[in-house]
């Protein structure tokens, strides 16, 4: 009697397990179909914090749903499309640093096409903050490509390449609104020699909702619409004279006032004094930048400065100018005249 009340204490013990924990849902593989429909999912849908999978097989989001996680491509074979373009929305919220996933292994190719709706990607108790992360294995092999388009709206803590050195990991935005509530990471970086954060005219919003943390620009001219929190960080990278990051912003103002800059000089790269840097550009000069920085690095200025053909006394352009004080200038000759006598 008693081995007959510990099995049955065992089993329902169990069962508790079982029935707590959070459970993974797959697509079955090589469905083409609706998220809403049971069949596609082996007859269950994910719950609000479950692990969804679509790792192969083209799914379509035809229905608001809340998920814990969405995570893609979980074998070297997988070839996984979700559509995202009925205006139905997606929140992903789970207690973990990575909320959607792409590419979980190497040669896998997994694909978002956001057209419309609403994507939310939040870690509501994660002591870290939440990514949408293209590539997710340590490879450098595989495709994950994000498609932002049309009125569609990524709202989002962290938006990560994931692996720097995947040249196959792309975002690309040519519409619709990219939320990044905390950092951009991984993307397009002359440090890393990155790639594929390829901007159109779309929007995107820095610190929408909270302050900004960091904003890292893209080598290369970007043409987003850039509206940056007070009190963030703002972080360009110099590695040459013509070789630094650039923004061509469309739209909404920018105030940079109460914020910090950063700026990082690459491979050992010291400007001429006097050397300046036009960063940020606006094309409509009635929406274009102000405010002074809270903090600017040693050594360095920054203002915004019109550089219209025909100036107006507006401005269209933030510009960093090298300006070493007398007492570094006087250091460094020292250094070359010794380095002279050496020879």
């Amino acid at each position: 009697m008693k081995k007959t009340l510990g099995v049955l204490m065992l089993c329902t013990f169990l069962l508790t397990i079982g029935s707590t924990a959070e459970a993974t849902k797959i697509w079955v593989s090589g469905n083409t179909g609706n998220w809403s429909d049971p069949v596609n999912w082996g007859g269950t849908l994910p719950g609000t914090t479950e692990t969804a999978q679509v790792n192969n097989g083209h799914a379509t989001l035809d229905a608001t749903q809340t998920i814990g996680q969405l995570l893609m491509g979980a074998a070297a074979t997988d070839v996984g499309v979700l559509d995202i373009n009925t205006g139905a929305n997606l929140t992903v919220s789970k207690n973990s640093a990575e909320l959607i996933g792409m590419v979980k292994a190497s040669g896998a190719s997994s694909t978002i096409n956001h057209s419309a709706g609403t994507v939310s990607v939040y870690s509501t108790g994660y002591a870290g903050t939440g990514e949408t992360r293209l590539v997710t294995a340590s490879t450098t092999t595989g495709t994950a490509i994000y498609n932002l388009s049309g009125t569609a709206v990524l709202d989002t803590e962290v938006l990560s390449k994931g692996n720097k050195n995947n040249s196959n990991a792309q975002f690309n935005a040519t519409g619709g609104t990219l939320v990044i509530r905390n950092m951009i990471y991984r993307f397009g970086l002359i440090s890393e020699n990155g790639v594929g954060f390829n901007q159109g005219l779309a929007k995107l919003e820095i610190g929408a909702v909270s302050t900004v943390k960091s904003i890292t620009m893209g080598n290369g001219t970007n043409s987003m619409d850039y509206t940056v929190g007070t009190g963030g960080t703002l972080v360009f990278d110099i590695g040459g004279a013509s070789s630094y990051d650039k923004v061509l912003q469309y739209g909404n103002l920018c105030n940079t006032a109460g914020a910090t800059l950063n700026i990082n000089l690459l491979e050992g790269y010291t400007p001429d004094v006097g050397s300046f840097f036009d960063v940020w550009t606006f094309s409509d000069k009635s929406k274009a930048g102000s405010g002074l920085f809270a903090s600017v690095p040693t050594n360095w200025t920054a203002s915004w400065v019109d550089t219209s053909p025909v100036p107006d006394g507006s401005t269209d352009t933030l510009r960093l100018t090298y300006t070493p004080e007398p007492a570094t200038i006087a250091l460094l000759s020292l250094g070359l005249i010794a380095i002279r006598r050496k020879k």
